[in-house]
C-alpha cells in the first residue's frame, strides 16, 4: 500500500529548511546592519533563534556563504523595488522614493546602516566572493540612481549643475553617510539631510537663485 504521508512530510521537511533558512538570513542581515560583518558570530544568531549552530551551518558552511547570500539577497530585493515602481513617476518622485527607502533604516533601533554601506565600511578585510558581490550591488544601485537623475533633468522635476555621473555619486555618498551620522546624531539630522538634498535638486531653487 502506497504511503500518501510521504510526499506531505517531504515538503513539510522542505518548507520548515526554507524557512530556516530565511529566519537565519533576517537575523543575521539586523546582525549586520547593527554590529558589522565582523562584529556578529554564528552563535548569536543561534542564540537569537533558538537553534544549534549546526543548523546554520547546514544552510552556509561558512560565514562567506552567509555573507554572499544575504549580499545576493539584498541585490535582488533592490531589483524588485525599482521594478515595482510605477513608469509614470517622474525623476524627482522616484527620487523621494529612493530617500525613503534609506530612511526606513532610521525606524529601527539604533539606525541600522543599510547591508550595503555596513559592509562597505569592512570592504578591505571581507572575502573577495563577498567584495564582488558588494561591488556589483553599489554599481546597481549607482546606475538606477544616474538614471533617475537623468530622468528628473530630463522631465525638469531635478535640476543640479554638473555632470550626472558625479551627481549621483554625490548623492548616493551622502545617503550613507547620512545613516552613519544619524546613529552619533539621531535620527533628525538624516532628514535634515533628505531637506537639503531636495532643495539643492529643486528646478524652483535654481529659477529664484537665477
Amino acid at each position: 500500500m502506497l504511503d500518501t504521508d510521504a510526499p506531505k512530510e517531504g515538503r513539510r521537511a522542505a518548507r520548515n529548511r526554507r524557512d530556516t533558512r530565511e529566519a537565519i538570513l533576517n537575523c543575521a542581515e539586523q546582525l549586520l546592519q547593527r554590529c558589522g560583518y565582523s562584529g556578529f558570530a554564528y552563535q548569536q544568531i543561534g542564540a537569537q533563534l533558538g537553534i544549534r549552530n549546526a543548523a546554520i551551518h547546514y544552510h552556509f558552511p561558512a560565514k562567506a556563504d552567509l555573507g554572499i547570500a544575504l549580499v545576493q539577497r539584498y541585490r535582488a530585493r533592490f531589483a524588485a523595488w525599482g521594478a515595482a515602481l510605477s513608469p509614470a513617476l517622474d525623476g524627482a518622485a522616484r527620487l523621494r522614493a529612493y530617500f525613503a527607502l534609506y530612511a526606513e533604516h532610521l525606524e529601527a533601533d539604533g539606525c541600522r546602516l543599510c547591508p550595503g554601506g555596513a559592509l562597505a565600511a569592512e570592504f578591505g578585510t571581507l572575502p573577495d566572493a563577498i567584495r564582488l558581490e558588494v561591488r556589483l550591488l553599489m554599481r546597481e544601485m549607482h546606475t538606477w540612481l544616474t538614471q533617475t537623475l537623468e530622468q528628473g533633468r530630463r522631465d525638469r522635476t531635478l535640476d543640479f549643475g554638473g555632470d550626472v555621473d558625479g551627481k549621483a555619486v554625490q548623492v548616493g555618498a551622502a545617503l550613507q553617510g547620512g545613516l552613519q551620522i544619524a546613529r552619533l546624531a539621531g535620527p533628525e539630522r538624516f532628514h535634515q539631510l533628505l531637506e537639503q538634498l531636495s532643495l539643492e535638486l529643486s528646478p524652483q531653487r535654481t529659477a529664484a537663485g537665477g
